[in-house]
């Protein structure tokens, strides 16, 4: 066998690995409304046995419920059940020869069931706003709400920490959560522990997870325009930014030849050589708009999970931009559209980057 067939047949199980690494599940069962962005565009029709793809985007209704289970080529056995009216992102990246899957709750709740399988190199995490949750072989669940994260475990561990720089505190460095001890993350960095009632789980869970939102609510409710004017600002500076970014972002070539290509649902075209010109222009376009992106979904999220419990007797009040409740949540909505397909593209360019890199995302290389 000649060195130049050789090497062709090695960089074909390369790329035929890096594709295959794209499924990381497919629904097992489903209830109400689901949507699933991929690719920068909603899936158009979402029904049980469709396969999740890495950086799918998965948004339940307030009816809606969907059970995913992992595929074995993601080194997971097991599956996330996405609760209603939550919002998460799945992901895998190649980090060192390992799959790093990830569980991204942006709003919602998530309840994961999860083992590593026998001999394969890879880890899973859930990652909330205020959070990251190292899996240790268990069933457990977590809601996040404002910022903070709630975490029962079921079955195994799960260690806590918070994503503040506080965090790094002796008394805040991180908590367990295992069966009978419930963990609150705060988005201050502080972590709370408290006893899980014994008996049935779901139920308990239930309870529990639906009093302490409540409490969270209240929290709000009591003082809405204080808690919106901790966003407005970076709303206003940060989607402008994004959807500037996002129009140099839609003018690369490269990137608009990849994605015509997924549209067309064929494999990642050209070859290694070809690939190595072209991964350059739209690692730069990322990393650009990275730093305004993270900020402006941060806000997003947290605006659109927050507006729909302000009361009517605060729309008139006036927040620190001089708009009142009611014209900030109007423009927010209008520009919302905006900031989504943006942050659809941004997801895309991603995915598409990685198919072409052995599954190593951009911001892995910095």
């Amino acid at each position: 066998m000649n060195k130049t067939f050789l090497a062709g047949m090695v960089f074909l199980a390369c790329m035929c690995t890096s594709i295959e690494a794209q499924v990381l599940g497919k629904i097992d069962y489903i209830e109400g409304g689901i949507s699933i962005t991929r690719n920068g565009a909603n899936v158009s029709k979402v029904d049980i046995g469709t396969p999740i793809e890495n950086l799918d985007l998965i948004k339940t209704s307030k009816d809606g419920l969907v059970s995913i289970t992992f595929d074995k080529a993601s080194g997971l056995t097991g599956s996330v059940q996405i609760i209603a009216g939550s919002t998460a992102l799945l992901r895998q990246d190649q980090l060192s020869g390992t799959s790093a899957n990830e569980i991204q709750l942006i709003a919602g709740s998530v309840d994961l069931k999860v083992k590593r399988l026998a001999g394969m190199k890879s880890s899973v995490q859930v990652r909330t706003p205020s959070s990251v949750l190292g899996v240790r072989g268990t069933q457990f669940v977590v809601a996040s709400f404002n910022g903070s994260a709630l975490v029962a475990c079921k079955e195994g561990e799960v260690f806590c920490t918070s994503t503040e720089s506080n965090a790094g505190k002796a008394d805040n460095a991180g908590k367990s959560s295992v069966p009978g001890t419930l963990v609150e993350i705060l988005e201050s960095g502080d972590l709370n522990t408290g006893a899980f009632p014994e008996g049935d789980f779901e139920k308990n869970w239930g309870d529990v997870q639906n009093k302490w939102k409540t409490f969270n609510v209240d929290l709000f409710v009591a003082d809405p325009v204080t808690f919106m004017n901790s966003f407005t600002t970076n709303w206003s500076l940060y989607s402008a930014k994004v959807v500037n970014h996002t129009k140099l972002l839609r003018s690369n070539t490269v990137l608009q030849k990849w994605l015509k290509n997924a549209e067309a649902g064929k494999d990642p075209a050209g070859n290694l050589g070809d690939w190595v010109k072209e991964k350059p222009s739209v690692m730069k376009d990322l990393i650009s708009i990275r730093p305004d992106m993270v900020i402006a979904m941060i806000t997003w999220y947290r605006l659109q999970e927050l507006i729909p419990y302000v009361p009517l007797s605060e729309m008139n009040r006036t927040l620190a931009g001089g708009q009142t409740v009611k014209s900030f949540i109007s423009e927010f909505n209008k520009s919302s559209i905006d900031v989504s397909n943006a942050a659809s593209l941004f997801y895309a360019a991603e995915k598409q980057y990685m198919l072409r890199n052995d599954g190593v995302s951009p911001f892995s290389e910095f």
